[in-house]
């Protein structure tokens, strides 16, 4: 079994090769499934995830911290998939977000800036200049969001295991490749490492579910998580946002024990004053 998360540039068939990899092995196949996912889980709206994760950064953006907590609900999401294995990601960053675990065959998918907005052209009927326009603005904004939360360069042929190049493969042949390279027990989850994606998973999800309440959401509470045991440290202001925060992460599926080492900073003020 294994995960395999793609990358892919507008108009470069990588939705395509997904949906047929998918198909051919019979995985989940997870791709505006993760917006959907994380909209719903998290009680936001699909277009402002949308933004968060697929769109230039504005200058006001990069001052907000709503941005980073959309993307923290989709960094949830895309772990949880990965957790549960047999799955082909596409986009919202699981190249990047999954490239410390060995099991994932990170692809990216592309070809020349012509090749992709002809067939950008042909599928949304744009005027040449349009899809060229539109394949351009494409690539902008999402090496720049991705830039801006990673400081990654998404381009960068180091940081995947296949660059598939549509100008000279089709569809069928990346396909077969990615099948190919799947057949490698460097690309099979192991035991270990499935335990390790899922604490990885655990932990996001923690994190996602303290940045949704509005009562932990403003406290510096840090996550860690083992063998599927999460730990809480940090300081909240009062004992209830402790109990709130411990009861949050308590509730997800999966985790077997709390471990609640939080600081109450008001006790330790009215402690020192009584000094």
């Amino acid at each position: 079994m294994s995960v395999i998360a793609i990358s892919e540039t507008a108009g470069s068939l990588g939705t395509e090769i997904a949906r047929s990899v998918a198909a051919r092995l019979g995985y989940e196949l997870a791709d505006r499934e993760i917006i959907t996912k994380a909209a719903d889980r998290f009680g936001e709206a699909a277009t402002e995830i949308v933004h968060a994760t697929e769109e230039k950064p504005t200058l006001w953006d990069r001052f907000r911290d709503t941005q980073r907590r959309y993307m923290t609900y989709v960094e949830a999401i895309v772990l949880e998939l990965a957790a549960a294995d047999r799955v082909v990601l596409v986009g919202r960053g699981s190249a990047i977000v999954l490239a410390r675990f060995p099991n994932v065959l990170r692809v990216r998918v592309t070809a020349p800036e012509g090749t992709r907005a002809r067939r950008v052209e042909g599928g949304q009927g744009l005027t040449a200049d349009a899809a060229l326009d539109y394949v351009q603005r494409s690539d902008r904004e999402l090496g720049a969001r991705l830039r801006f939360f990673y400081h990654v360069d998404w381009d960068d042929s180091l940081r995947y295991d296949l660059v598939v190049n549509t100008d000279r493969l089709d569809v069928a042949a990346a396909v077969h490749t990615i099948e190919q390279l799947l057949g490698d027990e460097r690309f099979q989850t192991s035991p270990e490492v499935g335990r390790a994606i899922l604490d990885a998973s655990l932990t996001a999800q923690a994190k996602a579910v303290l940045l949704r309440n509005p009562v932990t959401r403003p406290r510096q509470i840090v996550v860690s998580c083992r063998d599927a045991n999460l730990s809480l440290t940090g300081s909240v202001e009062v004992p209830s946002e402790r109990e709130a925060a411990e009861a949050e992460v308590a509730r997800i599926p999966g985790v077997k024990h709390v471990g609640n080492e939080i600081v109450v900073l008001g006790a330790v003020r009215r402690g020192a004053g009584a000094a």
